[in-house]
């Protein structure tokens, strides 16, 4: 570890310790009151039907759904609900400045998923989720959903589009989600409206969560959506004079993509370009470094198509560059009038890539179109090339 390294260790040590000698009743508060965990397809949308077929839990005792169970430990021998169908609710106070953690545990085996979703819900509102994420089974890796999701009663309803809920001046972030199908790690620990682990073959589904409370400062952005590389300008307010903020994309766990420092009345305002990111919506965070609050916005990502060199003739060879697609994803790339595929590039990690193409002899001059068509998202992006 370099020496500012260390330094900048200590010295969060410090900002920290400071923050915990304010007294608890100066913090802000909200309850969760609900929990629904449910199958969903690739882009986080799911229905009654699909619930039906593949898997739905919640929080909620006295329906048809099978229970969902929080404990504080994974061999789930100290639950936060249960242990019978009567005591499924919850009503879990979190308080800013703390992090909490809860092992998930269902009914299984739940078919072969590979997309599962999360909603949570927040001071007694089960109609419409605070917190809606999806992700890969058997990954730790997560979305923020605003798709058809399910309320705590199992009804249809659109994903709240965040992972992070506001209220009453804290903000609650999901910093943490993973489902894992069709596995054993204590037992079959949730037979229907049992919570006991028990001995037995039958394989049940579990997972965790993670939650992250802050004192609420205030962030927006200048696009609700854009694709990577557009001018975004963040505008926060509501944090300590004179203050080092740090901005994540996506997870807060993520290394922070820059940092600045806020006025002499707590505010600032920064131009960023957009990350690489993948198609889909994403949440950016800017936390204080001396405060410890946290302001959350989302941001809708769209995919784009660039050419280089933009000036070429017909016949002659660019590369199209894909950014903003799914990752790992195929992406057609199409010409577009008369419209005809020149082939196929891969998106990595980023859901970026690139693919040299050639020029249609029959090109018209002028301005023409190139198309990347993402195989996996749907996502499109298009690209023009000035033909001479």
């Amino acid at each position: 570890m370099t020496l500012t390294n260390v330094f900048y260790a200590v010295w969060r040590s410090v900002a920290l310790a400071a923050a915990l000698l304010i007294p608890v009743s100066a913090y802000s508060q909200t309850t969760l009151t609900g929990a629904m965990w449910m199958a969903t397809t690739p882009s986080g949308a799911t229905s009654v039907a699909q619930a039906y077929a593949d898997g739905a839990m919640n929080t909620l005792g006295g329906d048809q759904w099978w229970d969902l169970w929080l404990a504080l430990n994974p061999d789930a021998t100290s639950p936060v609900n249960g242990p019978s169908d009567a005591q499924a609710s919850i009503a879990i106070p979190f308080q800013a400045g703390n992090s909490y953690k809860y092992y998930l545990f269902g009914q299984g085996p739940c078919c072969n998923l590979k997309f599962s979703g999360l909603n949570l819900f927040f001071d007694g509102n089960g109609s419409n989720p605070g917190i809606s994420v999806f992700g890969p089974v058997n990954a730790s890796s997560f979305r923020p959903d605003n798709s058809g999701t399910l309320s705590l009663e199992g009804n249809p309803t659109p994903g709240s589009g965040s992972a992070f809920y506001s209220s009453a001046g804290v903000v609650v972030v999901l910093t943490g989600f993973d489902w894992n199908a069709s596995a054993n790690p204590p037992g079959d620990v949730c037979q229907e409206f049992a919570f006991t682990p028990a001995a037995g073959d039958i394989l049940s589904t579990y997972g965790s969560l993670t939650l992250q409370v802050f004192p609420a400062a205030t962030l927006s952005l200048s696009h609700a959506s854009g694709s990577p590389g557009t001018a975004l300008t963040f505008t926060g307010s509501g944090f300590a004079a004179n203050e080092t903020v740090e901005i994540y994309a996506g997870q807060l766990s993520a290394h922070p993509i820059h940092a600045t420092m806020t006025d002499a009345s707590g505010d600032f305002t920064l131009t960023l370009r957009e990350p690489q990111l993948t198609y889909g919506l994403i949440d950016f965070y800017v936390e204080g470094l001396t405060s410890g609050e946290l302001g959350a916005a989302t941001l809708s990502v769209t995919a784009a198509l660039g050419l280089n060199p933009g000036t070429v003739a017909p016949g002659a060879t660019t590369t199209a560059y894909v950014f903003g697609f799914g990752i790992g994803e195929t992406v057609d790339i199409y010409w577009n009038n008369p419209r005809q595929l020149l082939g196929t590039a891969t998106a990595n990690q980023a859901g970026s890539g690139s693919l040299p193409i050639t020029i249609p002899a029959n090109a018209s001059p002028g301005i023409n179109a190139v198309i990347g068509d993402g195989q996996t998202t749907k996502a499109i992006g298009i690209g023009r090339v000035n033909v001479q």
